[in-house]
């Protein structure tokens, strides 16, 4: 399959929140990773340690692309092996997002058998999914708030660019069982939250920026 499985990826996605029993957020995705079966989890300065190798030469060695995060696959027989490596020196949102997203590559299994292409945008997906699910968007919306990348940021911990990433995702009509599964399993954590965000808002006069085309693109 050469075109990204969009729904797949975010059915995935709202499966993990539910099965690891994910209910508030910002969702770390590190814990997530040290309990998969199969993945050990490492960051660039454990790694270069243990391998006696300049951080920086080890950070450079995973590609101009993999600076964030990086997972190898490793064949053992016939069960597949996961190393993840990641940069623990930049900003938590970034590296939460990067492990995020390497934990959609072996949620959905990804051998490097299809275009690398594919598999990143498949696993963008599942990150912006899990860190953000669908559910907390509705959730917004029934507590009557204003969408905002400030809103959004204080509610999952992403902030600028991961946002961004998560407008440009394209919208797929996840279940609506999975929907409520999420929403039932967030639902003590979205009243706290969105009551306080409420609060807050009445005494907040500054000008915030609106996601703009995010719920279009979202609604289902």
């Amino acid at each position: 399959m050469n075109q990204p499985d969009y729904l797949n990826a975010a059915i995935k996605a709202s499966e993990t929140l539910i099965n690891f029993g994910i209910s508030s957020a910002p969702v770390d995705s590190l814990p997530i990773l040290k309990k998969y079966p199969g993945v050990f989890v490492v960051s660039f300065a454990e790694m270069s340690e243990q391998l006696s190798m300049e951080r920086q030469n080890l950070v450079t060695l995973c590609g101009e692309n993999n600076q964030d995060a990086v997972t190898s696959v490793h064949f053992d027989g016939d069960r597949v092996r996961y190393i993840v490596a990641y940069n623990q020196q930049l900003p938590l949102f970034i590296v939460d997002r990067a492990l995020a997203r390497e934990l959609g590559h072996i949620v959905l299994g990804h051998d490097g058998t299809r275009p690398e292409a594919v598999r990143n945008a498949e696993a963008r997906c599942f990150a912006h999914h899990l860190l953000c699910p669908r559910p907390l968007i509705h959730a917004i919306q029934a507590f009557n708030l204003r969408l905002t990348t400030e809103l959004l940021g204080n509610v999952t911990g992403c902030y600028d660019y991961c946002l961004s990433c998560i407008r440009r995702t394209p919208g797929v009509p996840v279940p609506a069982e999975l929907n409520r599964a999420v929403r039932d399993q967030f639902m003590p954590y979205f009243k706290n939250l969105f009551e306080f965000q409420r609060y807050a808002s009445l005494k907040d006069v500054s000008a915030l920026a609106d996601l703009g085309t995010y719920m279009d693109e979202y609604m289902e």
